[in-house]
């Protein structure tokens, strides 16, 4: 009888991309409305700032896909706070893997 293999992903990260994505959509058409003169315009904001919500959610995500455990309302908060602000995360967590490297390498 097999035992079963722990999942690698978190479905709680997954859960908090989703509705991380999901409150994004209306302050993203929110946005567009207000900053487009244009019906194209407001597309292209709309469709540029929609596309930085969903990078951004795919960055966060597999930054933490392995970490995530719990879900709370401070996880939501956050995890739509860097949704949008998705490339400060990234660059700490980078930072940080390097860090992590040169230790390692200094030890041996």
């Amino acid at each position: 009888m097999p035992l079963r293999k722990k999942s690698s992903i978190s479905l709680s990260g997954l859960f908090g991309a989703c509705i991380a994505v999901a409150t994004s959509v209306p302050i993203t058409a929110y946005l567009g409305a207000s900053f487009g003169d244009t019906y194209n315009m407001r597309v292209a904001i709309y469709g540029g700032l929609l596309l930085w919500v969903v990078t951004g959610a795919v960055a966060v995500f597999l930054m933490t896909c392995r970490a995530e455990s719990k879900f709370s309302a401070g996880h939501i908060l956050l995890w739509f706070i860097s949704t949008w602000l998705w490339p400060i995360p990234l660059l700490m967590w980078k930072l940080r893997a390097k860090k992590s490297a040169e230790e390692t390498s200094s030890r041996t």
